[in-house]
């Protein structure tokens, strides 16, 4: 069973870098992955789409794809030789393909829940209240651990195994 964690780095008060350890292994490029946070969120970007693709079950979405193998166009597994690279190529494009629909699910509701919390006002047939709540109460706690991550320092969030697809489940 693969493990996953996503590392997130504060390199200042608006900039982090991101990256995974799968299996207890570095990516090669995802950790060196640096974003600009707006000035006026409350959460980075990425922190988001992990809260939220964790709390609504988004088994194919942007952590998700990378549980299962996947690249998603930024982190690149280090492997042996080209034929692994290809097979890891391969499986990549298939789960992006597969996952097109839980990454914009991903993107919809980390887009509500930028500034920190989805509101009540919340469409709550896009949103249901019990997910809104959900998504809001883990969304405080990670908030919390960031804000007490020092600047240099790592959150290091663990992905469920349980949203993990394996191989040859898809």
């Amino acid at each position: 069973m693969q493990t996953v964690d996503v590392v997130f780095r504060k390199l200042n008060d608006r900039q982090y870098g991101i990256g995974l350890i799968r299996d207890g292994a570095r990516d090669v490029g995802g950790d060196v992955a640096v974003r600009l946070a707006p000035g006026d969120a409350r959460v980075p970007h990425d922190l988001a789409h992990f809260v939220v693709e964790e709390q609504a079950a988004l088994k194919l979405g942007i952590f998700g794809q990378c549980a299962a193998g996947g690249d998603v166009g930024g982190f690149f597994r280090a492997s042996a030789g080209k034929r692994g690279k290809a097979q890891q190529l391969k499986r990549s494009r298939r789960l992006g393909g597969a996952g097109r629909s839980d990454v914009g699910r991903s993107e919809e509701l980390a887009g509500l829940a930028f500034s920190g919390a989805i509101a009540p006002e919340a469409d709550p047939v896009a949103v249901p209240p019990a997910l809104r709540e959900s998504i809001n109460r883990r969304l405080n706690e990670v908030i919390a651990q960031w804000n007490s991550t020092p600047v240099g320092g790592d959150l290091v969030l663990h992905w469920p195994s349980h949203l993990t697809i394996r191989r040859g489940q898809l």
